[in-house]
């Protein structure tokens, strides 16, 4: 099954209209793509409003194209380790990372309390934030990897950033985390483009244990 599940419209900081990624989703071959927008606490951001109003447009275009398309979001998360949703009303995904983070301190503690938000599906680009990529403390990713596994969050194979680690992936594996695939484009030239997180899939999960909401 090819799919995108990480994919940014000029409603966020995406250059590209929600009707030309999904014409490009369906001219790229993939059986689902996932518009998730920015959401509120970023500099780029989309109201839960106006994920409501992508809803009604999918809806309209979807009897036209075969890809699945599926709206959701990108919340962040806060140094608190708050996920700023109010409710995924209208959502069918929603993915939460953490653009803000100033330490690896900081990264963690706020990941860590995030993914047990029962709002949360998928832990978006694990390791990365704002420019800025950490490098992996045991002790901590232990905790987010049973994190993960007790609060049902998948982890992101993220195509963009070549994330996280294949050793994190493994104890994600090992631990029964499942996991989903995002090119985390913002132009439709990027949309499908996910051939390192596919490879990652096939290397690590053998391909088994794919999220779909």
């Amino acid at each position: 099954m090819k799919v995108d599940m990480h994919v940014h419209t000029s409603k966020s900081d995406g250059r590209d209209s929600v009707h030309n990624v999904i014409e490009a989703a369906e001219a790229k071959g993939l059986d689902l793509v996932a518009i998730t927008d920015h959401g509120p606490g970023h500099g780029s951001a989309v109201t839960e409003k106006m994920v409501r109003e992508t809803r009604k447009e999918v809806e309209l275009l979807q009897p036209s194209y075969r890809v699945k398309v599926l709206v959701g979001i990108e919340a962040e998360i806060l140094p608190t380790g708050e996920v700023y949703l109010s409710d995924r009303d209208g959502m069918d995904l929603v993915l939460a990372s953490f653009h803000g983070a100033q330490s690896w301190e900081t990264y963690y503690h706020a990941v860590l309390r995030a993914v047990q938000d029962e709002k949360v599906d998928v832990l978006a680009h694990h390791a990365w934030s704002a420019g800025v990529q950490f490098s992996p403390i045991q002790e901590y990713e232990d905790l987010l990897v049973e994190a993960l596994r007790d609060n049902n969050v998948a982890i992101e194979i993220n195509s963009k950033h070549c994330l996280p680690s294949w050793d994190f992936l493994a104890k994600c594996r090992d631990a029964g985390v499942k996991y989903t695939i995002g090119s985390d484009a913002h132009k439709v030239a990027d949309v499908g483009s996910v051939a390192w997180a596919n490879n990652t899939a096939r290397h690590i999960f053998k391909n088994e244990g794919l999220f779909l909401p």
